[in-house]
């Protein structure tokens, strides 16, 4: 799918066509296709409905600190049919999952601490 495609089909379902895809597709328009093909091919499982799907990919964007990943994949689990309920719990869960990290991540520290007197 080419960009232009990709816009209308964005804005037709109430999304905001992120920044970053849009300077992408202006620099190359193969990474862009490529990239959509992997979006594509990443969603394309049945195994989860759209709506989990989104409501992940939600919560990766908040992991990764990424603003138009997370405004983009709350549009789209909206327009799947995530509630406002159901989003703002999602956040609850990554904001968990991200801080839980802190632990993992200063593991190195904790063990050298608990080793001094």
């Amino acid at each position: 799918m080419d960009f232009k495609t990709w816009k209308e089909t964005m804005r037709k379902s109430g999304q905001t066509v992120p920044k970053p895809m849009e300077l992408l597709a202006g620099l190359d328009e193969a990474q862009f296709v490529s990239h959509i093909a992997a979006k594509t091919a990443a969603y394309s499982g049945s195994a989860l409905p759209a709506k989990v799907k989104s409501l992940v990919a939600v919560a990766v964007g908040i992991a990764l600190d990424s603003p138009d990943c997370i405004m983009n994949n709350v549009q789209a689990a909206k327009a799947a049919g995530a509630t406002k309920q159901e989003i703002m719990e999602t956040f609850t869960v990554a904001k968990f999952s991200k801080g839980a990290t802190v632990h993992s991540a200063s593991m190195n520290a904790l063990e050298w601490l608990s080793k001094q007197s």
